[in-house]
């Protein structure tokens, strides 16, 4: 037994030191989306390839395989805590992926992205392709370089989307989203037929952007988001990171001429920020710090931009502190108006500012896009091109020009290749979370009108938050509402709700 504590000791110890420099990483990260000037991309670049570099020697180190040999023999582990045998085994998947990387393809990675994420600013807001291309050509290259290292049985996608959402693959996504494609398109018809659209125009008037953060950040402390263990800051991409429980940053951005993209952004990454400020400091330091996957951390942030941030009750909660702020804009507003307009759905351009309703389509054209691409079926050069064709086929749209298509997005710029099929997850698991909590607490309506946003939250802390990374996602779904992953609770909420706004 004291041979078994020791080892135990010496892993949480080694471990501790890969998480604390994953952390500083982040604060670069971070620092670079907030704070850094335009010209320190040179130098953060070396120092992000340097601090990878590092990270990836500790965690590939052979002892930490050795001690993993030791604790994770079947009859072993019995022996250990609940943490203990969770930290074992998210190490075990962790380590295995790592020592499968070459070392210089994590530098070459940590090094081109940061790079990169200076000229896809720059492409983006002169929509300049050509600016980006370059980078993103080499970044598609490592990737499938990391995807072939990694291994994958049918699609070599499914080595990089497993990074985030662990058991997922291609095949199964392509099931999935292809009835979530019919759905969606179905219930579009549905509501072009209606012959009815929602009023959006109390948003789109002049608020002032200082007011306009003031705001949020009173919903995010309304929320439960602690400002002491926490900050928001703006952002070009909207986006959460954590240095661990008490250090949680989250970035907005402000239009002063719609009120719409800063507050359901602060909502959204209040999602995320909730869940990471919930999971408790004994986790953090072995590797059980993060969410279960991506998937499940979307559930949090989709679950309170939507299907409470849009709803009736929040906005009888939150118009009467809105129009203080904002007395001769929303004179005239009612919970009624800003419920139609936070629900108008509109065949538009941009992710981030879609509606329920076509936000899984823009998935769905991105996991389209970046299975082909690891795949080899299409290139880079083809992008601009496929992605107007495919948002023409899915929205009946086509961007005007690459800063509202191809380049509008962040994260290929950050080499999250894999990343985007968790939104439309999150989607998925959100709804089935909302159902079982509603079927908890048949008077959540009135509770969210009067404010009492904790009856949510401690629900969530402690069904999903306080687990941090030991469960997987589907025993967690399983266990927080008694059945596992579905997606009918999606499709049956989408066609609740948009048939009663809009009328059929």
């Amino acid at each position: 037994m004291v041979v078994l504590l020791d080892r135990v000791t010496d892993l949480r110890a080694r471990v501790a030191e890969v998480v604390d420099l994953a952390q500083v990483a982040a604060l670069l990260s971070w620092d670079q989306e907030t704070m850094m000037p335009p010209k320190g991309a040179y130098f953060r670049a070396t120092q992000a390839a340097t601090l990878q570099g590092i990270i990836h020697e500790r965690l590939t180190d052979r002892k930490i395989g050795d001690l993993l040999d030791g604790l994770d023999e079947p009859g072993v582990n019995h022996g250990l805590s609940e943490i203990d045998r969770a930290m074992v085994r998210v190490v075990r998947r962790d380590y295995e992926r790592a020592t499968k990387l070459p070392a210089s393809l994590v530098k070459d990675l940590a090094s081109v992205t940061t790079q990169a994420l200076e000229n896809w600013r720059q492409a983006r807001e002169e929509s300049r392709w050509d600016l980006f291309a370059a980078d993103l050509k080499r970044i598609v290259e490592l990737k499938r370089q990391e995807a072939a290292c990694v291994g994958f049985r049918e699609n070599p996608y499914d080595a990089l989307l497993d990074e985030y959402e662990p058991g997922a693959t291609t095949s199964q996504l392509q099931a999935l989203f292809g009835d979530l494609r019919r759905d969606t398109i179905h219930l579009l018809d549905r509501i072009d037929r209606s012959g009815r659209q929602l009023d959006r125009a109390v948003f789109a008037q002049t608020f002032n952007s200082t007011k306009q953060l003031a705001f949020t950040e009173l919903i995010l402390a309304r929320l439960g988001f602690d400002f002491s263990a926490g900050r928001q800051d703006k952002s070009t991409h909207p986006f959460t990171t954590s240095f661990g429980s008490t250090d949680v940053r989250v970035t907005t951005r402000v239009d002063e001429h719609d009120l719409a993209p800063a507050l359901y952004a602060s909502i959204h990454e209040a999602g995320h920020s909730l869940y990471e400020q919930g999971i408790p400091l004994e986790l953090v330091r072995v590797a059980l710090g993060d969410g279960a996957s991506l998937g499940i951390h979307e559930s949090q942030s989709r679950l309170w931009e939507n299907f409470i941030g849009r709803g009736l009750p929040f906005w009888q909660f939150a118009l009467p502190r809105l129009r203080e702020s904002f007395p001769d804009a929303l004179a005239s507003a009612s919970p009624g108006s800003m419920v139609a307009a936070s629900n108008r759905v509109e065949r538009t351009l941009i992710r981030v500012e879609a509606d329920e309703v076509t936000y899984n389509l823009h998935i769905i054209i991105r996991f389209e896009i970046e299975r082909r691409l690891i795949a080899g079926d299409i290139e880079v050069g083809d992008l601009p091109s496929v992605w107007n064709e495919l948002t023409r086929e899915y929205l009946g749209i086509t961007p005007p020009d690459d800063r509202n298509g191809v380049l509008q997005d962040t994260h290929w710029a950050a080499g999250l290749f894999g990343y985007f099929p968790t939104y439309s997850l999150g989607n998925l698991y959100g709804a089935q979370l909302w159902a079982a909590l509603r079927r908890q607490y048949p008077d959540l309506d009135a509770r969210i009108a009067a404010g009492e946003f904790s009856i949510v939250l401690d629900w969530l802390r402690d069904r999903i938050h306080r687990w941090g990374r030991m469960k997987q996602p589907a025993e967690l779904i399983q266990e927080a509402t008694g059945e596992a992953p579905s997606p009918t609770y999606l499709v049956a909420y989408l066609n609740e709700k948009y048939g009663a706004l809009y009328g059929f």
